[in-house]
């Protein structure tokens, strides 16, 4: 018998209709599904992990906050514990049959450590030797039956290094949680969080704030003129550009404002020509898909399952260069069907095929691409535009750059120079695909030197500066990519951390007064761990394990070394940090007046992790609230006029928010049909 391991119950499903042409059949094992086909002469079961199978932890020991010092578990060595008793039963009693294993988890460090967990857990350790592994980019039929005609082995240093990861975030992530938890006197569900990525990551977003924040204005005036030759209207500005000298710009202004008409000083004209996009990878994808409204977890979460489904690549990848192998051609004869139809003829028209190439390329995986023809009817709303944009930006990569024609004139108003652009589409090119990049053009009349225009209007602007923009989540995943923090697979989850942690809301992100206080608390009384370096050198060393240039012993050494500075840092601070959190924490909870007794109303959670509003002076006053568990929530300065509870905002995606008052038993309620 053999015994095929697939990371997720959909791929299971997938590999197997593959490997039995359509022929498996699904077995329920309890609550597990297995798939059973002969394939090769020999009875096969394929069986979905639904990821790790055995999770690390600390001895249960070391488990009470309250009676073990954080310091005690930095040298404490985890252990491995059965996350999912019920897979673990039916993978014992598949492999006590099985004369082979084939691992197809998912190919990447991750995979790679969660196919061994599974092995070890029913061979034992240090018997993966004789395992089989499938390696595979994408879920199509061909990837699948040549992965699996040539199986490889096991990767030992992926896995090595992808557990010392594990081993690494467990530490790091408990020790600093606790000891914050413990400084703040916040434990149970209102614990506070700290960890090796998500710490620096949410102090980008807190030092991008202080930065708008207290961003000063600058007033500078520009001075814009309107000209017109033979009806036809363009604008131009004074070659000054932004003057920050009023005097300078009122003097500017007076010279041309009644002026009449102007002469062309210069005429400059230029074809340019934008080229393609490069492919996308699991940065440059996640920053698009964000762009068209999907969060980063939610952007990967359907690129995940389009994965599964068979519709496109392996979307966790760095490269950005097309193999030399992948059938390019193929691909697109295989999307030649409505709305794709008229691209693809484009495409298939041309000779050969020289897609554009990015500045990043791996052996482990291509960069993001479609693999099988879907329709919108298929695909509902979020699934299919993360698709058409997979495929529009393939497409995008295998055509022609863009051709515009700029031009530029210079124009002389009373000894004042002004000048105008404009810019003219010839052939969209690359742009009739992937229709998310636009150019938009400006008219601009043909005029030539010497000429003159009239000045049909001047006008004086008076602006500011502005603040630098918030990170959205894709530019934010693109500078934790710059400054190493994190991993192509891990960046999206450290992002939602920080929402589901109540350190940030809003998109784009912005730090709530918790996640302010925490990195400003951090920053003044132990500044290493708000900063990149440290952790950068972490995912540079765990790296060198995959390359054997490192041990995984090593780098787990070197990085307890750089928690127990951070923690020596911290300790001697902690009275004082328990102080500022303390106080922080408490005026962001407040929601309002209590109506009974009238002290302060907190935002609170249940042991069970549900949120609600309770009275401060709890037990001693009973009022309390309860909150919809699911979605945004708004508080107002404002009380309800009938029944003096506060009143609050609930968002709804896709509609304005809706005010109301947070008592179910108002009186207002029946009348104004609220929640």
């Amino acid at each position: 018998m053999r015994l095929i391991i697939c990371e997720k119950e959909n791929a299971a499903k997938r590999v197997s209709e593959i490997l039995s042409e359509g022929r498996a059949r699904k077995e329920k094992r309890g609550r597990v599904s297995v798939y059973s086909f002969d394939w090769e002469g020999m009875e096969s079961h394929t069986i979905g992990l639904r990821g790790h199978i055995l999770n690390l932890d600390f001895p249960d020991r070391f488990n009470n906050w309250s009676s073990v010092d954080p310091r005690t578990l930095i040298d404490v060595e985890p252990i491995k514990k059965l996350s999912n008793r019920s897979i673990g039963n039916v993978l014992k009693g598949l492999s006590r049959r099985s004369e082979e294993v084939i691992v197809a988890t998912d190919f990447d460090r991750e995979g790679e450590l969660i196919g061994s967990e599974a092995v070890e857990f029913f061979l034992g350790p240090g018997r993966i030797e004789n395992v089989k592994r499938a390696h595979f980019s994408s879920l199509t039929r061909d990837e699948i039956l040549e992965s699996f005609s040539r199986p490889q082995r096991i990767d030992t240093n992926l896995v090595n290094a992808a557990e010392t990861r594990q081993i690494i975030d467990l530490v790091w992530g408990a020790t600093l949680t606790r000891f914050i938890s413990l400084a703040a006197g916040r434990l149970g569900h209102e614990f506070l969080s700290l960890g090796r990525v998500q710490t620096p990551t949410l102090s980008l977003l807190v030092d991008r704030e202080k930065e708008i924040k207290g961003f000063v204005p600058r007033p500078y005036w520009t001075v814009e003129g309107e000209f017109s030759r033979e009806g036809e209207v363009f604008r131009g500005h004074h070659t000054a550009g932004d003057i920050f000298d009023r005097e300078k710009a009122n003097a500017i202004y007076d010279s041309v404002k009644g002026a009449g008409e102007g002469t062309i000083l210069s005429v400059k004209g230029k074809e340019r020509l934008d080229r393609p996009p490069h492919p996308f990878n699991t940065t440059t994808f996640l920053k698009a898909a964000n762009s068209l409204g999907l969060t980063a977890s939610r952007a990967m979460s359907i690129a995940e399952d389009l994965y599964t489904s068979g519709y496109i690549s392996y979307p966790r990848t760095d490269n950005t260069v097309y193999p030399k192998g992948l059938d390019l051609r193929g691909t697109v004869v295989k999307l030649d069907y409505h709305p794709y139809k008229e691209i693809c003829g484009e495409i298939l028209s041309r000779g050969q095929l020289t897609p554009t190439r990015g500045s990043k390329q791996t052996t482990d995986h291509p960069p993001i691409y479609p693999t099988e023809y879907a329709t919108k009817a298929k695909l509902a709303s979020d699934r299919w535009k993360v698709y058409d944009l997979v495929v529009r930006r393939f497409f995008a990569t295998l055509m022609e750059p863009a051709r515009v024609h700029v031009r530029s004139v210079r124009i002389d108003v009373n000894g004042e120079v002004f000048s105008s652009s404009g810019i003219t589409v010839l052939d969209a090119g690359w742009r009739r695909a992937y229709h998310y990049s636009r150019v938009t053009e400006i008219p601009l009349p043909d005029l030539a030197e010497k000429e003159i225009v009239q000045v049909t209007g001047m006008d004086l602007n008076s602006k500011e500066t502005k603040p630098p923009n918030r990170y959205s989540q894709g530019s934010l995943i693109q500078e934790m990519e710059r400054l190493g923090l994190g991993t192509k697979s891990t960046r999206h989850e450290i992002i939602q951390k920080l929402y589901d942690r109540r350190y940030v809301e809003d998109s784009p992100p912005r730090p709530t007064l918790s996640g302010e206080v925490l990195i400003s608390c951090l920053q003044d009384h132990s500044p290493m761990i708000t900063k990149h370096e440290m952790t950068s050198k972490l995912e540079e060393d765990m790296a060198s394990i995959s390359s054997e240039e490192l041990t995984m012993e090593e780098v787990v050494e070197e990085s307890r070394a750089m928690l127990r500075s951070i923690l020596e840092a911290l300790e001697k601070e902690k009275e004082d940090i328990g102080k500022e959190l303390k106080q922080a924490l408490n005026e962001q909870d407040v929601v309002g007046k209590c109506p009974r007794c009238n002290n302060d109303l907190l935002l609170a959670r249940s042991k069970w992790g549900k949120r609600y509003i309770r009275c401060s002076k709890a037990p001693g006053c009973s009022r309390s609230y309860p909150l919809p568990q699911r979605g945004r929530i708004g508080f107002t300065d404002e009380s309800c006029e009938v029944c003096r509870s506060p009143m609050i905002l609930l968002y709804r995606r896709g509609r304005a928010p809706f005010k109301t008052c947070v008592n179910p038993e108002c009186p207002t309620k029946g009348k104004k049909g609220g929640d």
